[in-house]
């Protein structure tokens, strides 16, 4: 009779309680625990044996399950073994042994195939909630052990070893060199280290140095589940934090690997309580720093003595083979790869810093780095460097008159104008002025923001003039820059030169001179507390008020009046591509997906700060009127928005002599042949045209109407030699298809 009756739950089998008394209990010796060992392996073949005697399965089970193993397909052969080691995995070491073998095969499709049975027969029953214990580990000296006792703890053992042996295999297999395969090694070893605790260890090495792999598809899925750990275990946050920095500061790591590890420590969610993991975080990322930019202040000396001689080396030698290095604004080497590491440092110093407790002295030393960076490699690193500067100066004071000047300087920078991270520079730029006590900066910096408006394109113009009516809404004291007149606002004073006997009196009309210059507004000062902005006005915001795109203009009408500025913090909506969007009548897409791929970390779907946002598009204005339906050209003038008065007058002036009960989108226009007439089409675009002037500030002129009348004529001329030619081509087609539908006759050798 068997000591332990089969059962799929073989850690549930209740077994005698053992009184531990490390007193009484015996020390055992190696030779001991070997021969008690050596007892319990009899113990637990002699049980298999007996089971196998007795005969779980039926004659007729025997013979399906036998017909499988020899004939059935691959699939039918994994799924039979599967259920005899479920049945009672302590009953069928043999069974585990075949399909441990079959891991092992050349034939990658079995072998994945054995290895994930087996992954989800460890996963569902055969492991405990708890580490596997060695044999030798248990209270072998007590006098109460039984061979009960024996029996399951030699299995566990076994079993514990076993798997070892399998996790070895998944290493193997994590190495092969079809991608598929690696990939569903990662989602194996996920899988293990999220539900069980055994060779925790192990596991979550193997994950962490698959974010080196070769493969993108690879090192991606690696990452992602790395952050699905963390989600499903955060007590696990340290310890897999401190894994990934040894793979990021291993000497020899590749640039991708070192990537991958960025972005998957950026995307860490962290907690108040979590200060060691977001001070350890913070650490790591300017360690990161230093390895990646090569700007340490140990090396920057060594550097700058070696760079000369080789400089007036290459004048006369020049290295053919090697390609010149990159090099950005401040001297760096800039790579792609490493643009893309700084940005992903930055984000994830962003992020952790509100969370850390770090002192002053480590902070300051790397504000130089951070500095630096705001000059060199692409402006969306320039931005990420900014931001933290500003979460920096908010707590150190004596930062941020650096920031400031620096802030004031980027936003004359060319890369701005083409940046695709245009809302996160002036969320960037609304924050700090709206924090920002010094009302002489705070003006230097509205100024500049309108002088460099000119230069950008509407949906850049109104984002800051939004931001800009929110700046005046929150210090009332701006409104001063509108109203109030400058001091010197007398017109030019010519003088006659100063005669010999005069010059006395000149040189103290000089003084004055210099005097009264020194009051004038100096957009060239470096810093934007000395230029003088607080006495002088907005004169460079009266161009947007006649501007030509609508939207702009109203913007700036509502500065001008003070009045707050009503809609969505959006810069799709004044786009070009929003603009033939509706131009064309399409719909846009309702949002279906509530996240944007499968990332943690996801964009609010507003701002809570009073910024601005970018859709991209994509998704359907609340309370929008479909520009082609009745209910919008019924409105009033008054009722309709400023970027949408093009339509309505267009169509106000097309439906007017039609029926008001029937929807432009279902009319059906009578038209000849696949299309539109030449008369019906050429009068569209009359319309067109005449609602796009009417549109625009100052209206459609007198002198056009009559130009327009005048070319009627030769528009009916230039219909009439297009209709010949129409009748031409249409006559040339057909006599092409009678052609084509013509046999060809039999040749004279058939």
């Amino acid at each position: 009779m068997a000591l332990v009756e089969p059962t799929s739950l073989w850690h549930e089998i209740e077994l005698p309680e053992l009184t531990i008394d490390k007193k009484k209990d015996k020390d055992l010796t190696a030779d001991e625990i070997a021969t008690k060992k050596s007892y319990a392996k009899s113990l637990l073949k002699q049980e298999n044996e007996k089971v196998d005697m007795t005969s779980r399965l039926s004659s007729s089970d025997r013979n399906f399950v036998s017909n499988i193993m020899t004939s059935g397909t691959l699939s039918d052969r994994v799924s039979a073994l599967t259920l005899l080691i479920q049945e009672s995995p302590l009953h069928g070491l043999k069974t585990m042994d075949t399909m441990l073998t079959m891991t092992k095969k050349k034939g990658r499709q079995e072998a994945v195939m054995a290895l994930q049975s087996l992954k989800d027969l460890f996963i569902g029953s055969v492991l405990p909630d708890r580490k596997l214990i060695y044999f030798a580990d248990r209270p072998l000296g007590n006098n109460s052990v039984q061979d009960r006792h024996l029996l399951l703890w030699y299995f566990e053992d076994h079993l514990k070893k076993f798997y070892f042996q399998l996790v070895q295999q998944i290493e193997a297999l994590s190495h092969d060199p079809l991608v598929h395969v690696r990939d569903s090694m990662v989602r194996c070893v996920h899988d293990l280290l999220t539900s069980k605790a055994e060779q925790e260890q192990n596991l979550l090495k193997l994950l962490v140095n698959k974010l080196g792999d070769a493969e993108n598809r690879v090192a991606s899925r690696a990452s992602q589940m790395l952050v699905d750990l963390l989600v499903a275990h955060p007590g696990m946050k340290m310890i897999v934090v401190r894994e990934i920095e040894q793979l990021l500061l291993r000497a020899g790591t590749p640039e991708r690997a070192q990537y991958y590890s960025l972005i998957t420590l950026n995307q860490t969610i962290l907690t108040a309580k979590e200060t060691q993991v977001a001070n350890k975080l913070v650490e790591i990322y300017f360690v990161a720093f230093r390895r990646i930019l090569k700007l340490s202040e140990e090396e920057q000396p060594t550097k700058q003595a070696e760079e000369k001689p080789e400089k007036k080396k290459g004048k006369k030698k020049g290295k053919k083979n090697e390609p010149p290095k990159k090099k950005g604004d401040a001297g760096l080497d800039v790579d792609e790869l490493q643009v893309k590491m700084v940005g992903a440092v930055l984000t994830g110093v962003n992020r952790a810093f509100h969370f850390a407790k770090i002192a002053d002295e480590t902070v300051e030393k790397h504000l130089e780095i951070l500095f630096k960076i705001t000059h060199a490699g692409k402006f969306y690193t320039a931005v990420q460097a900014l931001s933290l500067i500003f979460t920096i100066s908010l707590a150190k004071h004596s930062v941020s008159d650096r920031f400031y000047r620096t802030l004031y300087e980027s936003m004359l920078d060319n890369r701005l104008l083409i940046t695709s991270k245009q809302t996160q520079y002036l969320n960037l730029l609304f924050k700090a002025v709206r924090a920002d006590d010094d009302m002489r900066r705070v003006k230097a910096f509205v100024k500049r923001m309108i002088q460099i408006a000119g230069h950008h394109q509407p949906p850049f113009i109104c984002g800051l003039f939004y931001l800009l009516n929110k700046l005046m809404t929150a210090k009332p004291a701006l409104h001063t820059m509108l109203t109030t007149p400058e001091e010197d606002d007398e017109d030019e004073h010519f003088v006659d030169a100063p005669s010999e006997d005069e010059d006395d009196a000149a040189e103290k009309t000089q003084s004055e001179s210099k005097s009264n210059k020194s009051t004038l507004y100096d957009g060239r000062k470096r810093d934007p507390r000395f230029s003088n902005a607080e006495a002088s006005c907005l004169w460079e915001l009266i161009p947007f008020r006649a501007h030509y795109h609508p939207t702009v203009a109203y913007y700036a009408e509502r500065l001008f009046a003070g009045e707050k500025i009503e809609g969505e913090p959006d810069m799709h909506n004044n786009t070009l591509i929003h603009f033939l969007d509706r131009f064309v009548y399409r719909n846009p897409k309702k949002k279906t997906t509530v996240t944007r791929g499968k990332s943690i970390m996801q964009p609010l779907a507003g701002r809570q700060d009073g910024g601005i946002m970018m859709t991209r598009g994509g998704t359907e204005e609340r309370g929008a009127t479909p520009v082609n339906s009745v209910e919008f050209w019924r409105k009033q003038v008054e009722q309709v928005p400023v970027d949408e008065i093009f339509f309505h007058k267009y169509f106000k002036q097309k439906r007017s002599g039609e029926p008001v009960d029937e929807e432009p989108s279902n009319k059906k226009r009578k038209t000849d042949g696949d299309g539109l007439s030449d008369n019906d089409d050429g009068a569209e675009e009359d319309e067109v045209w005449r609602a796009m002037m009417s549109s625009i500030p100052g209206g459609l002129d007198d002198d056009d109407d009559v130009d327009m009348d005048e070319d009627d004529e030769d528009d009916f001329d230039d219909d009439e030699m297009r209709a010949l030619l129409m009748d031409d081509e249409d006559e040339d087609e057909g006599s092409i298809g009678e052609v084509e539908l013509v046999e060809a006759p039999p040749s004279d050798s058939e």
